[in-house]
């Protein structure tokens, strides 16, 4: 059970080929909004696990949105967190990296987070790698990058993991291969080296295209083969649902956008103008209930059915307006509902814990039983939910 998560909103390093480079930078994520992706995730878990042990998270992978390095003392504050709260061990936890070298030689040094590392590589010479990521010549281009991993993994003993990937006639060849055969090795040791190769995640804003199998077995062949340097072959998963770096917030974005196309205001003529379609279905709508109506009461029905369907009464932009604006109210007090209730429910479980905690250590309570002691396992976690509801509401 891996949660891939995010440490920024956006991301500055500009990686032309990432959805959230596209997108630049927004802010970072504190160290609790990272600790939270986690804690929900690990809640979600445990409640669907059909095992009695109730699984929750057991890896962490730092490959959402941002990078992670470039918000330093969160991330670390956030691992620590996780540690702590959810006893996941920082060994569990891979940080992903474009390779901010500074930032690298601080991590080296951090003896309580035994962190794994994975470096976003995919290019074996400065000129190709700067112009696919830019942050390579802000850090000093490969030669920086990777005498600062050669001391991590000189330090640390722990092997690093090189992220490529393949661009179809781009950096797939065999020549490129062994071009990143013949740095690694002049590099680091072997057996400190790993790299996953995995096809390019297509995005909208980059015309690249994903390479082949046959190819991708090739550059492999290459690396184990010849240069005994172990590789594999990593399955792109979540292209369907657009679910890379990035990917979902300009999908959502997109989507946003396409919903205000649907009502909007005409500059030219300040009138409001609704989607035909919209429009359509709506008067339809407004026809069957009509029927309805008059054959509910046929008394009161002056006009045949036929003229009444065929002749709908026309209805105003305003009114539909108005009655977007009605249907919005009513989910958004739904939801205000549904979130006072949470609110309530969590509020009353954490004075429970309270009690219990004041009454074990008073003595009027000998021993916690499991049902006990399963509640107040949960306490962090509904702690950090109302946090975060109160905040909302």
């Amino acid at each position: 059970n891996t949660a891939f998560i995010s440490s920024q909103v956006g991301c500055a390093m500009g990686c032309v080929f990432c959805a959230t480079g596209q997108q630049g930078f927004a802010r970072q994520l504190t160290a609790e909004e990272i600790y939270e992706q986690v804690a929900r995730f690990d809640a979600q878990l445990k409640r669907s696990s059909s095992s009695e042990e109730h699984e929750g998270v057991s890896n962490i992978v730092f490959m959402g949105m941002g990078e992670p390095l470039a918000n330093y003392n969160h991330v670390t504050e956030a691992v620590r967190l996780i540690r702590d709260r959810l006893n996941i061990s920082p060994r569990k936890v891979t940080i992903s990296t474009v390779g901010v070298v500074p930032a690298i030689r601080k991590l080296t040094m951090e003896k309580d987070l035994p962190v794994k590392l994975a470096v976003s590589l995919h290019c074996a010479t400065n000129d190709e790698r700067s112009k696919l990521i830019p942050a390579n010549q802000r850090y000093g281009g490969l030669d920086e990058l990777l005498d600062s991993i050669r001391d991590y993994t000189e330090h640390t003993k722990r092997r690093v993991t090189f992220e490529w990937a393949l661009i179809e006639n781009q950096n797939d060849s065999l020549e490129v291969a062994r071009t990143l055969g013949r740095l690694l090795v002049a590099n680091m040791r072997r057996d400190l080296i790993h790299i996953n190769v995995i096809p390019l995640n297509p995005t909208g804003g980059y015309k690249g295209s994903p390479t082949g199998r046959a190819k991708v077995d090739a550059f492999l062949r290459i690396l184990t083969e010849e240069f005994r340097i172990s590789a594999t072959p990593r399955v792109r998963r979540g292209v369907d649902i657009d679910a890379g770096c990035g990917q979902l917030q300009a999908k959502w974005e997109k989507e946003q956008q396409q919903e205000e196309r649907i009502v909007h205001s005409d500059r030219s003529t300040n009138t409001l103008l609704i989607d035909k379609k919209v429009e359509s279905d709506r008067l339809i709508s407004l026809v069957t209930t009509t029927k309805e109506t008059v054959r509910n009461q046929p008394n009161k029905a002056k006009k045949p059915l036929s003229t009444i369907e065929n002749k709908p009464k026309p209805t105003s932009s305003k009114s539909i307006a108005s009655n977007e604006i009605k249907v919005k109210k009513v989910n958004v007090a739904t939801e205000n509902d549904t979130q006072k209730k949470r609110i309530r429910t969590l509020t009353k479980q954490l004075k429970m814990i309270d009690k219990l905690k004041d009454m074990e250590k008073s003595g009027a309570l000998s021993s916690l039983n499991e049902e006990q002691k399963a509640k107040i396992s949960k306490e962090m976690i509904w702690r950090d939910e109302l946090k975060v509801l109160m905040k909302e509401h």
